[in-house]
């Protein structure tokens, strides 16, 4: 009897953590600073599906573009320019993320005793996305410590 007891408590317990497990696993991609973080995390993991998949159709036909006179996929060609990066900069460290006052969908990059870069992204189907060549641009230009110095591929 007590056995059963302690199983219905354990299931009972495992239940409630596993609620809250699943709770905390929403869309980061819902808000335009966790587009922004969760671009940064794939660019730092060098994780090229995910960072793709958080740019706007605008911004891949761009990269479709470029990637097409390189004779690169697109991917190929944001590979490349996140590739160039040979250290990143820390954040709490080096640069803070906060949402825009003025236009909810942007988002500063404030780099500790430099400049702020603005980056704006725009909701496609309730999830956001980097909006244009140029937020990405000052994205990476702000999360950058190091560059490597190449030309093209």
């Amino acid at each position: 009897m007590k056995s059963v007891k302690s199983a219905k408590y354990l299931s009972l317990i495992l239940l409630i953590v596993f609620s809250f497990f699943c709770s905390g696993c929403g869309n980061i991609h819902k808000t335009p600073d966790g587009a922004v973080v969760a671009f940064i995390v794939a660019a730092e993991q060098r994780d090229m599906t995910k960072a793709w998949n958080i740019l706007s159709p605008d911004l891949q036909t761009y990269y479709n573009g470029l990637g097409e006179k390189m004779r690169k996929s697109g991917r190929g060609a944001l590979e490349n320019e996140i590739a160039k990066i040979s250290r990143f900069r820390s954040v709490k460290k080096d640069y803070s993320i906060q949402s825009d006052s003025i236009n909810s969908a942007n988002v500063n990059i404030i780099t500790i005793g430099g400049p702020t870069h603005l980056v704006e992204t725009i909701n496609i189907d309730g999830n956001f996305k980097i909006k244009d060549e140029t937020s990405l641009k000052n994205l990476l230009s702000s999360i950058t410590a190091e560059v490597n110095k190449k030309e093209g591929y």
